[in-house]
C-alpha cells in the first residue's frame, strides 16, 4: 500500500523539476534523430568523417527547432535542409580561401544571431546555417565531396523528421496536458512547504521563507508556461479563458494561504513582499 504512493510523489518530484517534459522530450528526439541517422549512415557504409558530419547535422536540425506547432516545425525544418545545403556548399567553396572563409565566417555568426529578431523560425535557420558551415569546416569539406555531403544532410534532415513527427511526437495539446500536471505538482509543493511554517522554530524561520519564496517563483514560472501554450493547445478562446482563470485563481489562493500561515505564527502582519523577496523584513514571531 505503500509502493503506490511512494511512486506517486516520485513522479511529482519528477514532473514539477521538469514542466511539460519538455527537456526530456528534446533530449529524447535529438537522441532518436542521431542513433537513427548514425544507424542508416552506417548501413550504407558511410566513412567516419560523413558520419560524424551527419550525426552534427541530425542534432542540430532537432534541437534548433523550438515553435510550438507541428506544422510550423514542419515548415521549419523543410526550409532548414537548403540551409544547410547552402551552408555546406559555401564551406566547401570557400575552403582554400582562408581569409574570404574567415570574414564569411564573421559575416555568418552576425547573420545567425541577427536572426533572432525573426521569432522561432529565423533563429532555428541561423542556427542551422552556422552549425552546418561550422561541420563542414569540421570535416574539411571540398567541391568534390559535395554531392556524398547533401545525401548525408538530407539522410539527417529525414532522421530528425522521423524522430519528430513519428518516433516521439509531440502536439501542443500533450504539452499543454503536462504543463498543467507540472503545475498542480509544484502546487502540492508549494502548499507542503507553508504547512512547515505552523511548527518551525523561529531559528528555521529564515531557511523556511528561502524555501517557500524558491515554490512561489517555480509555481508562478509553471503559471507562465501555461500562459504561452494556450492559444495553441487548447481548442477555442472559452477553454483557453477558462484553463487561465483557473491558473490564476490557483496562484491567489495559496499566496494567501501563505500569508494566512504566517500570521498566524507571527507577532505583526507580514507583508506580501516576505513570500517574493529575498531579504524582504520577517515579522517577529509570536
Amino acid at each position: 500500500m505503500t509502493r503506490r504512493p511512494t511512486l506517486a510523489r516520485t513522479w511529482d518530484r519528477f514532473v514539477a523539476s521538469d514542466p511539460g517534459l519538455l527537456r526530456l522530450m528534446a533530449g529524447l528526439r535529438t537522441v532518436t534523430a542521431i542513433g537513427l541517422a548514425l544507424a542508416v549512415l552506417a548501413l550504407l557504409g558511410t566513412d567516419v568523417t560523413r558520419m560524424v558530419a551527419g550525426a552534427m547535422a541530425a542534432m542540430v536540425s532537432t534541437f534548433a527547432i523550438r515553435e510550438k506547432t507541428v506544422r510550423g516545425q514542419a515548415v521549419t525544418l523543410a526550409l532548414g535542409l537548403p540551409v544547410a545545403l547552402a551552408a555546406v556548399s559555401l564551406g566547401a567553396l570557400l575552403h582554400s580561401r582562408v581569409v574570404l572563409g574567415d570574414l564569411f565566417f564573421i559575416a555568418l555568426i552576425f547573420g545567425a544571431v541577427y536572426s533572432r529578431r525573426f521569432g522561432d523560425r529565423g533563429t532555428a535557420l541561423g542556427l542551422i546555417g552556422f552549425q552546418i558551415y561550422f561541420v563542414s569546416l569540421f570535416v574539411n569539406a571540398t567541391v568534390d565531396q559535395l554531392p556524398r555531403l547533401f545525401g548525408t544532410l538530407a539522410i539527417s534532415f529525414a532522421s530528425s523528421a522521423v524522430a519528430r513527427f513519428a518516433l516521439v511526437p509531440e502536439t501542443p495539446q500533450r504539452v499543454l496536458g503536462r504543463l498543467r500536471e507540472a503545475f498542480r505538482a509544484r502546487l502540492a509543493q508549494l502548499v507542503t512547504a507553508q504547512t512547515r511554517l505552523l511548527d518551525a522554530p523561529p531559528e528555521e524561520l529564515d531557511d523556511l521563507l528561502d524555501d517557500l519564496r524558491r515554490h512561489t517563483a517555480r509555481l508562478h514560472e509553471a503559471a507562465l508556461m501555461i500562459q504561452g501554450r494556450l492559444e495553441d493547445g487548447t481548442r477555442d478562446e472559452s477553454t483557453a479563458a477558462l484553463i487561465q482563470r483557473r491558473v490564476a485563481d490557483a496562484e491567489v489562493a495559496a499566496e494567501r494561504l501563505g500569508m494566512l500561515l504566517l500570521n498566524a505564527r507571527s507577532a505583526e502582519r507580514a507583508d506580501t513582499l516576505t513570500l517574493h523577496l529575498p531579504g524582504a523584513p520577517v515579522p517577529a514571531h509570536g
